[in-house]
Formats: structure tokens, sequence, C-alpha cells
């Protein structure tokens, strides 16, 4: 599965480095945009679950907005206790607001540090339609929302596949509010949207700040390896969690 969001959020040509921003669910949101379509339009927030059994720990609280496509990805760290130090790293380094804009149609991506007044950009390979079956498991109540829940796979050109369970709400026009992908080791992680708002995002969402300077070369190198250190020390949090 094509991993826009991993391949956008930490690049660095200067260094080669790759890196995800507090939480793994680049994956995942991907792949629940593309379930919704590019017709949707909204804003809700996404709290990012992982779980191994009958353990669980937030990871994340981010904020997603979508419209004809387009996709805007707040990343905000969950308030967790056992995040404290990572969020002290965060704030220290001017990187606790960071948000990801993804134009697939014109294959443009943005990283964006507003903390920083700054930006990383990097292109987005442009990939072929996947083929999506769907299979109906069972319905079920979630936040008091009947959903028909689904286990869907997501085959892409290469042949390589993806599953994923979601809960299409049938009040909203089928809108995901759950989704549940596994993660390998009997860990899943899920993504919850509430406060489901219709309204048109705003244009702001979508627009990198005229006074915000692009990074790269050593800067954005800088900025990599850090996330590489977030990264490092959230999955210490979350496994010591989950044991």
């Amino acid at each position: 599965m094509k991993q826009i969001f991993i391949l956008i959020i930490a690049y660095c040509s200067a260094t080669g480095a790759y890196g995800q921003l507090f939480d793994t669910s680049a994956a995942q949101t991907e792949l629940v945009a593309t379930l919704l379509g590019t017709g949707r339009v909204f804003t809700a927030n996404v709290t990012v679950i992982r779980e191994h059994g009958d353990k669980q720990i937030k990871i994340a609280d981010n904020v997603m907005s979508m419209r004809a496509g387009d996709i805007c990805l707040e990343h905000k760290p969950a308030a967790e206790s056992s995040f404290a130090k990572l969020t002290a790293k965060l704030k220290k380094n001017n990187l606790a607001e960071v948000s990801t804009i993804l134009f697939p149609k014109t294959g443009k991506a943005y990283l964006l540090f507003p903390g920083k007044h700054a930006y990383i950009q990097s292109p987005v390979e442009p990939t072929a339609s996947p083929h999506i079956e769907s299979k109906f498991l069972r319905a079920e109540t979630v936040n008091g929302r009947l959903c028909a829940v689904r286990r869907v796979t997501v085959t892409d050109a290469d042949d390589s596949a993806q599953q994923i369970i979601i809960w299409e709400s049938a009040d909203l026009q089928s809108f995901i509010i759950k989704s549940k992908m596994d993660c390998g080791d009997d860990t899943n992680e899920i993504l919850l949207f509430t406060d489901i708002r219709s309204e048109k995002p705003e244009d702001a969402k979508f627009t990198v700040p005229s006074d915000y300077r692009e990074l790269n070369g050593k800067a954005a190198g800088e900025i990599a390896k850090l996330m590489m250190e977030v990264e490092a020390m959230r999955d210490a949090v979350i496994e010591q969690a989950l044991r």
C-alpha cells in the first residue's frame, strides 16, 4: 500500500531519513480518506488508539479536514501523562503544532511547522486507483450511531493488499466513524471520528502562509532526525503501556 502521509511527514533528501510524527496512523488515515471518496467535505476530530488484548493507549488527538479530495491533517499528541517527556521535547523545539496538507490532484504535499513559521514540501507520486472489495460483517452501534461493520480489502496495482475493518454510520451517509487496522503481533490501531462537521473547511487549512520559509538541506535533515527521536520515544511509551 502506498503510504503517502508517511512519505511526506519527515522526508529529507539530504540525509535520506524517514520518520513519522506522533503516531503511525498515517497509512490508515490515508486509506480511510480513500474509502470516504473525494466528494466528502468535512472536518472531524480523529482519536488514535493502539490496543493489544484488553489494554489500550490513546496516542493522538488529530484533526482531519477534507474537501474535493484534498486533505489537511493537524497532528496533536494525546494529552497522556505517559507522553509528558515527548510533548516537552516537541514544545522545546517548536514542534508542538504540525500540519500535513496533501493535494493528490496536483501531486504536492506540505508539512507545516507553525512554531517555526516554516514548511517542508514533498512531491507525491501519482498512483493508480486501487481495487476495493468490501464484505458486510454485522450491524453495531458506536457512540449512539447505528453502523454497518465491514471488512475492506484494498489492493494496489502492484498486488500489495491491506485489510481494514470500518464502521459506516447509517445517519451520516455511510461516513466512516471508526476504523481498525491490524499492526501485527496481535496489536490493532483504531481511529475514532467524532465532532464531525459537514461545512466546508476554511481555505487557511489548505494554504501555506506567505510568511513561512521552506526548509531543505541541513535544516530539514535536523527536523527529520528529531522526528525519528520522537518516534522512538513514543514507541517505547506504547510498548510499556501495552505489556
